[in-house]
């Protein structure tokens, strides 16, 4: 039997998100997303300008000075990290690592990975300034 009457679809408003912190952070979280573009983009521009040679290169390292370049690097280094803190945070809940029939906390889990962090980073600084 089929009816004529519509089914009701309760209105959502656009801004429904904004409501409960927790998906406003989900929100300010995805939208690492975007930084992550504009990080891709400045990227290969950089590789086709070290393609193009010198005069290029020099361009590419005169916009990377420009203020408002250095304004969203440094907004896109927040989303990063932000990005970075949250994957970490939920590492150990896909982990499910058991020590001595214990399931072990997820604080061990985090610190390892921001200490494996933090050296990745020293080499790859140490590299990039010594080589």
């Amino acid at each position: 039997m089929t009816t004529k009457r519509k089914p009701y679809v309760r209105p959502v408003p656009s801004n429904w998100w904004k409501n409960l912190p927790f998906y406003r952070f989900y929100m300010l979280r995805e939208g690492t997303a975007i930084t992550t573009v504009w990080f891709s983009i400045v990227l290969i521009y950089g590789l086709f300008a070290l393609k193009h040679g010198a005069e290029s290169w020099a361009g590419f390292v005169s916009f990377l000075q420009n203020p408002v370049v250095v304004i969203l690097n440094l907004i896109t280094l927040a989303g990063a990290l932000l990005h970075t803190k949250t994957w970490f945070e939920l590492a150990p809940k896909a982990a499910n690592i058991i020590v001595k029939d214990e399931k072990m906390g997820p604080q061990p889990i985090i610190k390892g990975l921001w200490v494996v962090t933090a050296l990745v980073t020293l080499v790859v600084l140490f590299v990039a300034l010594y080589w």
